[in-house]
């Protein structure tokens, strides 16, 4: 595989890795959304998608006449699958770091900023005024957490809130540092280095590669 190949497949997840593991190592939690959690993974994907389907299916009469500009429609459509598959998942509160405790009792004090009725019935919260449930979804982490919308939205203004008062709640919360996100972080920075030292080494190559894969 040509070393821009590999560097536009593996940068991407590179740096995902990366991310992940720095955000283990952290003394404080991740409070994220279940859409911003996923958009980050296509992120992190882009590049085999590009290598994958984009080539596969490539428009090669149309890449005759508008060039390399076809990357931009074709990430364009891709970004548009993305924010579909985006808009089709229920809405999620996710925290990275927090053991069983912390997740339940920082998230319930959010509930309750937002509905002061906000209780916890086994594996449901529910915020009654609000009309909003959510139900604890196993994330296979010992330390990721994540509650999921039961039922349809009714009230966003209501979730936003919830949202907004749960990274609050999140951000006074301290959480000790999982050695697991060594691993990552070590994997992270082992693939980015042994995709940039090609193109380093010879950027005279690397530019010939690029623009044989932008415009075939």
């Amino acid at each position: 595989m040509p070393a821009v190949h590999f560097a536009i497949a593996v940068i991407p997840v590179a740096v995902y890795l990366f991310l992940i593991g720095v955000l283990r190592l952290r003394t404080r939690p991740l409070v994220t959304t279940g859409w911003r959690d996923t958009l980050t993974l296509g992120i992190a994907a882009s590049g085999l998608i590009a290598l994958g389907p984009m080539q596969l299916f490539f428009p090669a009469q149309a890449a005759a006449r508008w060039h390399a500009w076809v990357w931009l429609a074709l990430f364009a459509l891709y970004a548009l699958g993305l924010m579909m598959l985006l808009l089709s998942c229920k809405p999620r509160l996710i925290a990275y770091g927090m053991d069983d405790t912390q997740f339940t009792e920082s998230l319930l004090r959010a509930a309750q900023e937002v509905d002061e009725q906000a209780y916890w019935s086994g594996d449901v919260l529910s915020l009654p005024s609000a009309l909003i449930q959510l139900a604890i979804e196993p994330s296979g982490s010992a330390r990721v957490h994540q509650v999921v919308l039961v039922g349809m939205l009714r009230n966003l203004t209501k979730w936003l809130e919830l949202e907004r008062a749960f990274v609050r709640s999140g951000s006074q919360t301290t959480c000790p540092r999982s050695n697991a996100g060594w691993p990552f972080t070590l994997i992270g920075l082992l693939l980015f280095a042994w995709a940039i030292i090609p193109l380093v080494s010879d950027p005279n190559q690397a530019l010939a590669q690029l623009r044989d894969f932008l415009a075939p």
